[in-house]
């Protein structure tokens, strides 16, 4: 792991989100300032509390923060809550999923070139990686619920079908 790491996630997420940094700043009851002493991670002096992360990742609507630390853990980060209202939203999630997959070979393919990756390149694969695989996890997630509620609509499972070998 490259040190500040996680703060640089939380950077962006604050740089690059729809709100200006001082409306979230406003709305995590910080002054511009502190945010942004807090969030810099070339600045030693002050950081984003743990009680502070989940209000941000809220006013952001980011999650990577918790994201990465799920990811660090060996852990994989998969939405219980699933509220997809159409099939658009599937499609967009599949497409999603193999955006993450592109992600990752390019990143993987830089770091089997040069023979020696540096710690970037490293982090690069391991980041898209995991979003790989919470990807697939997530879809898998949906078309179980989907399963589920087709079958309450019908009343009943159906037995599988299994393959006989021989």
């Amino acid at each position: 792991m490259m040190q500040h790491e996680l703060t640089r996630i939380i950077q962006e997420a604050v740089l690059k989100s729809e709100k200006s940094a001082r409306d979230i700043a406003q709305e995590v009851s910080k002054p511009y300032p502190t945010l942004m002493r807090e969030i810099n991670p070339d600045d030693s002096g002050a950081k984003v509390g743990v009680d502070g992360l989940i209000p941000l990742m809220l006013a952001t609507d980011n999650i990577q923060p918790l994201t990465y630390l799920a990811n660090a853990m060996g852990f994989l980060l998969v939405p219980y809550q699933l509220d997809i209202k159409d099939a658009d939203q599937a499609t967009l999630m599949a497409l999603d999923l193999m955006d993450g997959f592109g992600k990752y070979a390019k990143a993987l393919k830089a770091a089997l070139k040069g023979g020696e990756s540096d710690q970037r390149v490293i982090l690069d694969v391991e980041k898209y990686g995991h979003e790989a695989m919470t990807a697939i996890m997530t879809m898998i997630h949906y078309l179980r619920k989907q399963a589920t509620q087709a079958d309450a609509e019908i009343g009943h499972r159906a037995a599988p079908v299994l393959a006989m070998a021989g």
